[in-house]
C-alpha cells in the first residue's frame, strides 16, 4: 500500500493518520460562537469526544444546532414495514444505543452534561423527516457577523457524529474555508433547520427513558427483532428448550400429555413428582411415557454424567410386576421398536437397545416391594448408585416414616457424590390418615433442608406444622375460628405445596378442562354406570348355611400354630408417634383368620383351597417335629430343622404376600430364632413339673411339645371344617366330582376343583347369565346379562379357576346358550381366563379375542375364535382396554372402592358411549364370619383400619363393628355409581386438598406445544437460530388494535428458576393482567410494525418492572425463616466464636448455613445429645456454651454430610427479562 503524503490536499479529512475528523471538530468547536451539524445520527459516543472542548461561555443560544435525518444505510429493512416513523425509529435507536454501551462513571457524567446542555438550550436538536438526508455537514462560525472574510469553517462529507465516524471509519470529508462556501452552507443549514421538527424534548426523554442513569426508574428495552424470531426465542425460553413434548400423542390423551409435561417440570425442579390422578386416568401410561423419554435421552440432566446410561428401577407390589412388564416392554405402546433383553431374573433387569440392537439405551428393572423393604443399608446404597429414576407404584404404602420401606426409599434420594436421583410416586390415595401422609411422600425425594420449597419461598414445614396443630386443637374443641384457620392453612398447603409437586385430577375436572377433546373424532365422554347390588342369600340352602355357621364358630379357635415357628410378628404404626405406644404388633395368625374370612366371602372354593394349604403346612410342621423332636440335641440342630421345614413350606414367600396384602411389615427388633425361643420358653412354663431342674434346651423341647399339642388341635378343628365342606360336594360312586385341578403352587399340593351341590353365589351368577326367561324371581331387580360381553372380576386366582371350569362345564351342557357361548367353527366354549400365571402372549391372545375392536384382535378370532365371557383377577394392567365389553361383574367386593373404579374403568373407557352394566355381588351370612374376626382383632388394636387399610371406607377407626353396621355399609357401597365411588374413596382430609381444576397455564402450555408441532409444523431445527442468542431482552412491534404491551419475566433464586410470568398492560394504565403462553401465538399471526409510541411502551414496561419488584419483595418475605429453640442458641454460640474457624472456614460456613436452613424441630432430638454426651457443649438454661469449638463444628459437619445437607446453594433473588412486544 502506498503511503500518502501528509502535505498533499490538507483539506481532505478521511480519518487516516493525522487526518481524523475529530481533531478538526475539537479545534473548531473551541473557537466557535455557533456550531451547526447536519448528520444522519448523533449521540453520546460523538458528544463525549468533544464535550471538553465546548467554550466556557456562549454569546448566542443555542450554541450547537443539530439536524438529524434519515440516511440510506438506516433503516432500509424497517422501510419495508408499514407504519414507518422516523422520530420513533430515532428514539428507539438511541435508547438501544445507550443501553448496549458499557456505561461507567465517566459516561454517566457525560450523559448528565448532555441532558443539561439540551435542557438549557445550549444544544438544540431537530429532526428532518421530509426526505432522506444524505449529507453530513459540520459548520463552525467563529465570527458570524464578519462581512469580508470567511465567518468560519465547514466540513462536508460522509462522517456521522459518532466515535466511529469521527475517528475510525473509512470516511471521506472535505474542509471548506472560503467565505462563499461557508455562507452558502450556513444558509443551506438554516433552511434545513426551519424545515425540521423539534427533537430536543424527545432527546431529554430518551436519556431518561434509557434507564442508564442511576436515578432512572426505567427498564432496558433490549434488541429489536422480527416477530417470528421473538416468538421462537420466548417459546424456547418458556419451555427451557423442551419445546416438542408430544411424541406419544398417538398413545396418550391430551390430559395425559399435560400430566406428563407437568410431571417432568416438577421432577426437574423438585427431583420427584407424585402422580395422584384418580384411578383409571392412566397414571401408569404417563409414568411409562416419562420412562421412555428418559431412556431415549430426553432428560440428560437426570443422569450423573453423560457416560452413564439411564437406568430405571420400578419398586412394585409383587402382584403388579407382570402388569408393568407387559405395559412397558411387551405392549405396542412403549419401546415398540426397541430390542429388549432380560439380563437378570432376580431382580428382573432388562437392557433396552435401539431397533438394531447395536446401541444400549439404558436399563429397566423391577423389584418387589416386599424384598425392597427388607433390604439392608448397603444393598439400598447400591441401588441408589446404580439407578437414576425410581418409580414407586402404590406409593401410599410409603406414607409412614416409621416403616422400613419408607426409610429405605429415603436412602435412595442421593448418590454418594450427593447427585440427586429422580422419583415418580404413583398413588390414587396419597392422603388418608393425616397431612403427614403426603409430607412423608415428599420427604422421599426431598431432603430435610426442603431447599426447593425454600427457594420458591414456600414455608413447607411451618405450614404442615400449623395444619397439624390446628387439627389437634379442632379435635379438642369444635371452634369456628379454629375451623376457619384450618381451612385457610389447608388452602395454602394445596396451592403452595400440593399443586407444586403433585399431578392430581379426577374425572369431573378433566371433563371441565378438556371438554373440547375429541376421541377418534368424537367428543370426550365419561359414562357413569350405576351398579346393581346382587344379594345371593336367597339361594342359600341349609347345608351351606350350616357350613358358614360352623366356620363362624370355629375359626377363632384355630391358632395357626405353625406360624409361631416363623418366629415373626408384623408391626403397624399409628400416626407419627415414634414411641413404643405408637406401634402395634400383630400375630401372623390373626391376619390368617382375616384372610380366611375374606376368602369365604369370595366363595366356597377359595375358602377351601386356602384352608387346605394352611392344613398341609400345619401337617408338614407337625410331622417334622413329631418325628424329630427326640433327635434335637442342641439349639443348632433345632434351628436347622426349623429352617429346612420353613424352606420346604415356602414361608418367606408367604410372609411377603401377607405383608403386602395388609400393608404391614415384619418386626425387625429380634431375629426370628430369638423370638421363637422366647415363645418356646414361655410355653414350657405350662408343662414344667415342680422340683425338676431343666436346662435351656429341655425348656425349649418342652415348648415344642406345647406347639405339637396346639398343632394337633388346629388340625382337628380344620378336619371338622373340611369334613363339613365335603358334605356340600357332589359325589359320583363315592368319589367327589371335580372339574380339573389348579396348577401346583408352592410345591405343597395340587388341589382339585370341586363341584359343590350347594354354591349359592355361583347359582346367582348363572341366573343372570343364563336364559332370561328362566331367571329366578329372587333376582327381579337385577338385569339379565344374557348375550352381553361380560368381564367377571375376582380378587383371587382360586376363585377365577373355579368360575372358569364351572361356567365352561355349565355352558357346554346348557344348549340354549350355545348360539351365544359355543363357537361353531372350533366347538369351543367362548369363556376365557386371565390370571397372573399367564405368560404375556397367552394373555394378549385372550384380550384380543375378548375385545377385538379395542385391541385389533380379528386375526386372533379368525384363528382361535371369539370370547364372550372373560374371567379375570386384578392382574389385568391398568392400561388394558376392554371397551368391547358392556357388562362388569364384581364377583367379590374389594373393600377399597378404588379397585372397583379401576375394574370398571377398563371397560368404561374415556370416550366410550356404550352403556355399561355393573353387577356387585353382596355377601350375607359370610359377613358374620368377617365381623367376628374383625371384632376380635379390634380387641387387640383399636384402629382396625391400620390393618385393613385406610382406603377401606366400610370401616372406621372408632366405630363398633357389628353385623348390622358392616352389612349396611357394604350394601351402600355396592350401590354407588363410579363417580360416587371415586369421591367415596377420597378421604375427608384429602378432599380439602383436591385441586379445583388444573392450572390453566399447564393446559395452555400443552395447547401451545401442540400448535407448534402439529399446526405450525415446527421442528427442532426451527429453533436452532435462537438457542445461542445473547442473554438480554428482545422486543418487537406488531399491528393490533389491543394497545397492549406483553412482557415475559423469569424469577430466579440462585440458579433455580422459581417462577415465570407473562404479563400485559395498556400504557398509562395500572391494570396488569397475567397472560398464558398462548399469547405468544400473536407474534406469529400479527404483521410486523416499525417502533411506534416508544415512550408509551417504556412507561408500560416501567409499571411492569415495578410489579416484578413487588413480586421479588413478596418472595423475600416468604423466604425469611426464623430459626428457634436449641438450634437458634447453638447457631448464636458458634457465631460468637467464629474467629476460631480460620483453619476450617469452609466446614464452618457449611455448618452455619445448615443450622440456619434446617427446620428447627426436625433434628434437635438427634443433635443435642450428640453434642452434650460428647462433652462438646454445655447447656445453661437458655444458653449453649461451646466447650470444644473445632470438635462441635466437625461433629455437626459429619452429621449434616451423612444426611446430604452439605450442598446448600446461594439463594439470591434476581429477575430475568427475556422479551416483550407492543401490539399497536
Amino acid at each position: 500500500m502506498k503511503t500518502m503524503d501528509d502535505t498533499l490536499a490538507p483539506n481532505i479529512i478521511d480519518n487516516s493518520p493525522n487526518r481524523e475528523l475529530i481533531n478538526v471538530l475539537k479545534d473548531q468547536i473551541k473557537k466557535s460562537k455557533e456550531s451547526k451539524f447536519a448528520i444522519g445520527y448523533f449521540f453520546l459516543s460523538g458528544f463525549s469526544l468533544v464535550r471538553e472542548d465546548f467554550p466556557d461561555s456562549y454569546e448566542n443560544l443555542p450554541f450547537l444546532k443539530i439536524v438529524m435525518g434519515n440516511e440510506t444505510t438506516y433503516p432500509t429493512k424497517e422501510e419495508l414495514v408499514a407504519g414507518y416513523n422516523l422520530r420513533e425509529l430515532f428514539k428507539q435507536r438511541m435508547i438501544e444505543d445507550l443501553q448496549k454501551r458499557e456505561i461507567g462513571e465517566d459516561q454517566i457524567k457525560q450523559l448528565r452534561t448532555l441532558k443539561e446542555l439540551v435542557a438549557n438550550n445550549i444544544i438544540d436538536v431537530k429532526l428532518y423527516d421530509e426526505s432522506r438526508l444524505h449529507a453530513k455537514l459540520y459548520l463552525f462560525l467563529t465570527d458570524p457577523e464578519e462581512k469580508y472574510t470567511s465567518p468560519g469553517l465547514t466540513v462536508v462529507g460522509s462522517s456521522n457524529f459518532t466515535a466511529e465516524g469521527l475517528t475510525e471509519n473509512k470516511e471521506l470529508n472535505v474542509l471548506l474555508t472560503s467565505r462563499e462556501d461557508v455562507l452558502y452552507l450556513n444558509h443551506w443549514f438554516d433552511n434545513l433547520w426551519d424545515e425540521a421538527s423539534e427533537f430536543r424534548e424527545d432527546l431529554i426523554k430518551v436519556i431518561d427513558y434509557s434507564g442508564v442513569l442511576p436515578e432512572s426508574p426505567y427498564p432496558q428495552i433490549g434488541t429489536l427483532v422480527d416477530p417470528q424470531t421473538l416468538f421462537k426465542y420466548l417459546v424456547y425460553q418458556w419451555f427451557e428448550g423442551r419445546v416438542l413434548n408430544l411424541l406419544k400423542k398417538d398413545i396418550l390423551m391430551e390430559f395425559q400429555i399435560v400430566g406428563v409435561m407437568n410431571a417432568v417440570n416438577i421432577i426437574n425442579f423438585y427431583n420427584g413428582a407424585i402422580l395422584a390422578d384418580s384411578v383409571g386416568l392412566g397414571k401408569s401410561f404417563m409414568a411409562s411415557a416419562v420412562i421412555e423419554e428418559f431412556l431415549n435421552g430426553k432428560h440428560p440432566n437426570w443422569v450423573v454424567n453423560h457416560e452413564k446410561k439411564p437406568s430405571v428401577l420400578l419398586i412394585l407390589p409383587p402382584s403388579i410386576i407382570s402388569q408393568w412388564e407387559e405395559l412397558l416392554l411387551n405392549s405396542d405402546y412403549f419401546f415398540k421398536d426397541n430390542k429388549k433383553e432380560l439380563r437378570s431374573e432376580y431382580p428382573r433387569i432388562y437392557e433396552i437397545c435401539n431397533d438394531s440392537g447395536e446401541d444400549l439405551l439404558g436399563k429397566i428393572a423391577f423389584l418387589s416391594l416386599g424384598i425392597f423393604q427388607n433390604m439392608k443399608e448397603g444393598e439400598v446404597d447400591r441401588l441408589a448408585e446404580k439407578y437414576d429414576l425410581f418409580v414407586i407404584d402404590e406409593s401410599h404404602r410409603f406414607r409412614n416414616k416409621n416403616t422400613n420401606r419408607w426409610k429405605n426409599a429415603r436412602k435412595l434420594q442421593k448418590k454418594s457424590d450427593n447427585f440427586p436421583n429422580k422419583f415418580m410416586l404413583l398413588t390414587a390415595t396419597p392422603l388418608n390418615n393425616s397431612i403427614d401422609d403426603i409430607f412423608n411422600l415428599i420427604r422421599i425425594f426431598i431432603d430435610d433442608t426442603f431447599a426447593p420449597f425454600r427457594i420458591k419461598g414456600i414455608p413447607i414445614t411451618d405450614l404442615i406444622k400449623q395444619y397439624r396443630d390446628l387439627k389437634r386443637e379442632l379435635r379438642k374443641r369444635d371452634d369456628d375460628k379454629i375451623r376457619k384457620d384450618t381451612k385457610k392453612v389447608a388452602t395454602e398447603i394445596k396451592q403452595k405445596i400440593l399443586d407444586e409437586i403433585m399431578v392430581s385430577r379426577v374425572r369431573k375436572y378433566i371433563m371441565e378442562q378438556f371438554k373440547d377433546i375429541k376421541v377418534d373424532g368424537k367428543p370426550l365422554v365419561f359414562k357413569d354406570p350405576k351398579p346393581f347390588s346382587l344379594e345371593y342369600s336367597p339361594f342359600y340352602v341349609r347345608s351351606y348355611r350350616e357350613l358358614v355357621d360352623m366356620v363362624s364358630g370355629k375359626i377363632d379357635s384355630i391358632l395357626f400354630e405353625y406360624t409361631k415357628l416363623y418366629g415373626s410378628r408384623f408391626v403397624v404404626f399409628e400416626g407419627e408417634d415414634e414411641e413404643e405406644n405408637g406401634k402395634h404388633y400383630i400375630e401372623i395368625a390373626d391376619l390368617f383368620k382375616l384372610l380366611l374370612g375374606k376368602r369365604l366371602e369370595s366363595g366356597i372354593y377359595p375358602f377351601e383351597t386356602t384352608l387346605r394349604r394352611i392344613y398341609e403346612k400345619e401337617k408338614m410342621f407337625y410331622n417334622v417335629f413329631k418325628i424329630q423332636i427326640d433327635t434335637i440335641f442342641s439349639e443348632d440342630s433345632l434351628r436347622a430343622i426349623i429352617k429346612d421345614a420353613m424352606e420346604k413350606a415356602k414361608i418367606k414367600r408367604e410372609l411377603e404376600e401377607v405383608s403386602v396384602e395388609y400393608n404391614v411389615e415384619e418386626q425387625d427388633e429380634e431375629t426370628w430364632y430369638d423370638r421363637l425361643v422366647k415363645i418356646l420358653l414361655e410355653y414350657s412354663e405350662d408343662l414344667k413339673e415342680e422340683g425338676v431342674e431343666y436346662s435351656r434346651l429341655d425348656e425349649i423341647k418342652l415348648g415344642l411339645n406345647k406347639i405339637l399339642q396346639n398343632l394337633e388341635s388346629d388340625l382337628r378343628i380344620m378336619d371338622e371344617i373340611i369334613e363339613k365342606l365335603d358334605m356340600v360336594k357332589e359325589k359320583d360312586n363315592g368319589e367327589y366330582k371335580i372339574y380339573g385341578k389348579i396348577p401346583k403352587e408352592d410345591g405343597i399340593t395340587e388341589l382339585p376343583i370341586y363341584r359343590y351341590a350347594s354354591d349359592p353365589k355361583l347359582s346367582a351368577l348363572k341366573q343372570i347369565i343364563g336364559d332370561p326367561s328362566q331367571k329366578s324371581d329372587k333376582l327381579e331387580n337385577v338385569d339379565s346379562l344374557n348375550r352381553k360381553k361380560i368381564i367377571i372380576f375376582t380378587q383371587y386366582k382360586d376363585t377365577a379357576y373355579y368360575l372358569h371350569h364351572n361356567l365352561q362345564d355349565w355352558a357346554s351342557r346348557e344348549t340354549g346358550l350355545h348360539t351365544w357361548l359355543k363357537d361353531v367353527k372350533t366347538d369351543r366354549i367362548k369363556i376365557g381366563l386371565v390370571t397372573g400365571d399367564l405368560d404375556t402372549s397367552t394373555k394378549m391372545n385372550y384380550l384380543k379375542r375378548f375385545a377385538p375392536v379395542a385391541n385389533s384382535g380379528y386375526g386372533e378370532i379368525e384363528r382361535h375364535g371369539e370370547l364372550e365371557i372373560l374371567i379375570s383377577t386384578d392382574a389385568l394392567s391398568e392400561g388394558v382396554n376392554l371397551q368391547d365389553a358392556d357388562a362388569v361383574v364384581n364377583y367379590d367386593l374389594p373393600w377399597n372402592p378404588m379397585v372397583i373404579v379401576q375394574r370398571v374403568g377398563r371397560v368404561n373407557r374415556i370416550g366410550n358411549e356404550t352403556d355399561v352394566y355393573v353387577v356387585n355381588f353382596m355377601p350375607a351370612s359370610e359377613i358374620e364370619v368377617i365381623v367376628g374376626i374383625l371384632s376380635k382383632l379390634k380387641e387387640k388394636i383399636s384402629d382396625i383400619t391400620l390393618i385393613v387399610g385406610k382406603e377401606t371406607k366400610i370401616l372406621s377407626p372408632d366405630e363398633e363393628i357389628t353385623v348390622e353396621t358392616f352389612g349396611e355399609k357394604i350394601k351402600d357401597y355396592s350401590q354407588l355409581s363410579i363417580t360416587e365411588l371415586e369421591q367415596y374413596g377420597i378421604s375427608e382430609d384429602f378432599e380439602k386438598f383436591l385441586p379445583e381444576g388444573m392450572p390453566q397455564e399447564q393446559v395452555d402450555e400443552y395447547k401451545l406445544s401442540n400448535i407448534i408441532q402439529y399446526e405450525l409444523g415446527m421442528t427442532d431445527k426451527d429453533f436452532e437460530d435462537v438457542k445461542d442468542m445473547k442473554d438480554e431482552p428482545y422486543y418487537t412491534f406488531i399491528h393490533s388494535d389491543t394497545g397492549k404491551i406483553i412482557s415475559v419475566y423469569e424469577f430466579y433464586r440462585g440458579k433455580y428458576k422459581i417462577m415465570k410470568k407473562a404479563m400485559s398492560i395498556k400504557p398509562f394504565s395500572n391494570e396488569i393482567a397475567i397472560e398464558t403462553p398462548l399469547v405468544f401465538l400473536y407474534l406469529m399471526k400479527g404483521r410486523a410494525k416499525n417502533p411506534e409510541k416508544i415512550e408509551s411502551a417504556i412507561t408500560g414496561l416501567k409499571t411492569l418492572k415495578n410489579e416484578t419488584e413487588n413480586i421479588v419483595e413478596n418472595l423475600k418475605e416468604q423466604y425469611q425463616q426464623e430459626q428457634r429453640g436449641f438450634l437458634y442458641q447453638l447457631y448464636n454460640a458458634l457465631l460468637v466464636e467464629r474467629e476460631k474457624a480460620e483453619e476450617f472456614k469452609d466446614r464452618f460456613t457449611i455448618v452455619m448455613t445448615a443450622l440456619q436452613t434446617i427446620p428447627y424441630y426436625l433434628y434437635t432430638k438427634e443433635i443435642k445429645p450428640k453434642l452434650t454426651e460428647g462433652n462438646l457443649i454445655e447447656l445453661n438454661r437458655e444458653n449453649v456454651i461451646v466447650k470444644d469449638f473445632a470438635g462441635t463444628v466437625d461433629t455437626l459437619f459429619d452429621f449434616f454430610r451423612e444426611r446430604g445437607l452439605v450442598d446448600i446453594e446461594s439463594l439470591r433473588l434476581r429477575v430475568r427479562h427475556p422479551g416483550w412486544w407492543y401490539e399497536v
